[in-house]
């Protein structure tokens, strides 16, 4: 029922266009600034620019559009979208953290989102980033002057599952605020804020705008507190979205049910071809997780996003040169979410303290499978794999 009520919103015209006529596709409204008859007319609405439209680095028809398909999607009163998914990280941040303040990032996120709060400490925030096995482990690392609990789940690179009510019934009992990066499962497979999170981040340059050609990012939550990060974290730091990138966005949610249901299958296709390879020694992704995992997607996915990451069988650089390089269909490439499959190895040839930190082997690489067909990308994966490593 959630399925068929996701994909009417993703496709449904915007019928609230003024005029004698409604286009099927939202307008891009390509205007800096918006024409007011008085000057009476100007002072109206210029207090409240959340609400209005002066000027587009507050608000765009053509953004306000997508805006209320991510907010309904969601589950959210309110949605405010950025010019990139770390514009979105760096104004909830912005907002929410003060001085003295402190961020504590649970397992592995965005590497820029920790950077961030790491130099926030400059203005007297403090961070910690936890790895744990178990939800209820993070509580003992809050401290008295937490203010925010920042994770991603499924996590970066190794795409473990939290218990999503759990750290919502701490956190609101202690003042905490929670904020999850819901990238990974995209607004269709998870419904964080009906589990109590307060904010849901996504990066649109991924699912939502699915084509990758473009960069950007979403927040969404109840009116007051997206309203609070749109007055000062939007406003203050200018990561606009543009009317154009705005309507990327909603061409991709168009197609974004088709696209996320067929992902959701082929990439069970892939990794059950996968999870006999002697020649990889861990695959990460919550369909192939332990009980625990297992138990923690069933309760709160509804479908499986394609990322996936593997850790080959040793860290011999000249292997993994060759596996990766050998790759036909997979591209190597940032970023995921896109139409095309992807290949990341986590070695760039100079991090190996940085992947020692985040818990992470020098043959960790992550996988994206796109829209090509999944085994043709198994036989690709397998084909490598043979060229590195030989025959099983």
């Amino acid at each position: 029922m959630r399925e068929k009520i996701d994909a009417n919103i993703c496709a449904a015209v915007d019928k609230t266009n003024d005029g004698n006529y409604v286009p099927m596709s939202t307008p891009i409204v390509q205007t800096s600034s918006f024409y007011f008859p008085t000057y009476e007319d100007f002072m109206a609405v210029s207090d409240d620019e959340k609400n209005n439209y002066v000027y587009t680095r507050g608000s765009n028809p053509t953004t306000k559009s997508l805006e209320a398909k991510l907010a309904e999607l969601e589950g959210g009163q309110k949605c405010k979208v950025f010019a990139s998914g770390m514009g979105a990280i760096a104004a909830t941040m912005f907002t929410l953290l003060g001085q003295n303040d402190h961020i504590l990032m649970a397992n592995t996120v965005y590497g820029e989102a920790v950077s961030l709060a790491k130099y926030l400490g400059k203005f007297g925030v403090e961070v910690d980033r936890v790895d744990v096995n178990d939800t209820a482990e993070i509580m003992a690392h809050v401290k008295a002057n937490t203010k925010v609990i920042y994770f991603e789940s499924p996590s970066s690179q190794k795409f473990e599952m939290l218990d999503l009510q759990q750290i919502a019934d701490f956190a609101h009992a202690h003042g905490i605020y929670t904020v999850i990066d819901g990238t990974w499962a995209s607004p269709l497979f998870q419904k964080p804020l009906a589990s109590g999170i307060d904010i849901v981040i996504h990066s649109m340059s991924k699912y939502i705008g699915g084509h990758s050609d473009i960069v950007g990012g979403a927040v969404i939550g109840n009116q007051d507190i997206v309203d609070d990060i749109f007055e000062h974290g939007h406003q203050a730091l200018g990561a606009v979205s543009s009317p154009f990138n705005s309507w990327l966005a909603l061409r991709g949610l168009r197609t974004m049910p088709v696209r996320m249901a067929h992902l959701s299958k082929a990439i069970v296709t892939l990794l059950d071809g996968l999870t006999t390879d002697s020649r990889i020694k861990k695959i990460y992704h919550p369909y192939v997780g332990n009980a625990q995992q297992r138990e923690l997607a069933d309760t709160y996915l509804t479908g499986y996003g394609s990322l996936f990451a593997i850790d080959l069988v040793d860290d011999d650089f000249d292997k993994l040169n060759i596996f990766v390089d050998a790759l036909e269909v997979m591209s190597v490439g940032v970023s995921w979410g896109g139409f095309e499959s992807l290949v990341l190895p986590a070695y760039k040839g100079n991090n190996l303290a940085n992947l020692q930190e985040r818990g992470l082997p020098a043959s960790h690489i992550r996988m994206y499978l796109g829209l090509e067909d999944p085994t043709s990308v198994l036989a690709d994966i397998e084909q490598a794999l043979n060229q590195a490593y030989g025959p099983q």
